[in-house]
């Protein structure tokens, strides 16, 4: 005997928003991760998501402290590891400050990489880069400058900070 799911039309409905919700919860973590990471930037040293935790100095003591309140922050709401936060938090540092690395033609994908990316999190990290470039921009045409616009609205749209970026 097989096990058989009935779906009712009600359920299809519960599913289909709570999947939403997924996707919404995943892009506004994203957003606010990136937030976090770009504020820290700010407040602690230059450089701090280099800081290793075995450091000692007094630079990595204040990105220790930081990392503990955040820690304690997400472990108060159950959060289940904190670590794989504070690496994406640092990685985004990282890429605030020093920029995405560009993949070289003709080099071959790091072993295991995945490209199952959704497209909200393309379209905000293929549009962050966009608009970057023409904030970074000294002149730009009028086509150029409307374009820029429309990025920043597409990137509000989906729900980032562009003062942020």
């Amino acid at each position: 005997m097989s096990d058989v799911i009935v779906v009712s039309p009600a359920a299809d409905v519960a599913i289909e928003t709570l999947r939403n919700n997924v996707a919404e919860a995943s892009v506004r973590a994203y957003g606010a991760e990136r937030d976090y990471a770009i504020a820290l930037c700010s407040v602690l040293p230059a450089e701090w998501y280099s800081v290793e935790h075995r450091d000692t100095s007094a630079d990595a003591k204040l990105v220790h402290a930081e990392k503990k309140a955040l820690f304690d922050v997400l472990k108060k709401a159950n959060h289940t590891n904190p670590s794989t936060v504070w690496a994406r938090v640092r990685k985004y540092a990282q890429e605030h400050i020093e920029g995405v690395p560009e993949q070289k033609e003709g080099e071959s994908e790091p072993a295991g990489a995945q490209h199952n990316r959704s497209l909200t999190l393309r379209f905000v990290e293929e549009l962050t880069l966009l608009y970057k470039a023409g904030k970074r921009a000294e002149s730009m045409s009028d086509k150029e400058r409307s374009a820029h616009i429309y990025i920043a609205s597409a990137l509000g749209a989906l729900g980032i900070d562009i003062g942020s970026l």
